[in-house]
């Protein structure tokens, strides 16, 4: 499998979990951002972390050693920011979203074979919940396609606090 250039989107305010920067918040014993890089790192060449003045906290994955480039975006809104990531990456790019804290490489690596081998310029990955925030841009603009996975632990995001009740329970 080729590796693609990888893009995690982390500049979000957090605010459904009260302001706080959703990818330092632990899990099964290690930070979410930590356990997505460790996962994202065995099928990316690059990764570019998208912070925002939201999650400066991030700095501190900046600079402990993790193969990455961060760029700090507006934090306004994350389609401003992904469109400044995305020229900054090689097509094709994978975007990840900071807070699946169980997400796979053999997930990905599923979804990079499948999106890759379909015609549309961007691929989303959706479940049963609705989108999972995990894409891949063959281009940088164009339509795009909706492909559905099956819910799966692994596509846990945590946006509220149930989801962080739910990623707790799944370490026990």
């Amino acid at each position: 499998m080729a590796r693609v250039d990888c893009i995690v989107m982390a500049g979000g305010r957090g605010s459904r979990l009260g302001g706080v920067v959703k990818p330092l918040l632990e899990v099964c014993g290690n930070s979410i951002i930590e356990r997505l890089l460790s996962e994202a790192l065995r099928v990316c060449r690059r990764v570019v972390l998208v912070y925002s003045s939201h999650t400066r906290g991030l700095e501190v994955i900046c600079r402990s050693g993790y193969p990455l480039e961060c760029v700090e975006g507006s934090g306004e809104s994350y389609v401003e920011d992904l469109k400044h990531a995305l020229m900054l990456a090689s097509p094709p790019a994978l975007v990840l979203p900071a807070d699946m804290p169980f997400i796979t490489w053999m997930l990905l690596e599923d979804f990079l074979i499948k999106a890759l081998a379909s015609p549309a310029p961007i691929v989303n990955l959706s479940t049963p919940r609705g989108p999972t925030g995990i894409s891949l841009f063959k281009e940088k603009e164009g339509v795009w396609e909706d492909m559905e996975y099956p819910w799966t632990p692994q596509l846990l995001d945590v946006d509220e606090p149930g989801d962080l009740e739910e990623a707790e329970r799944a370490c026990s």
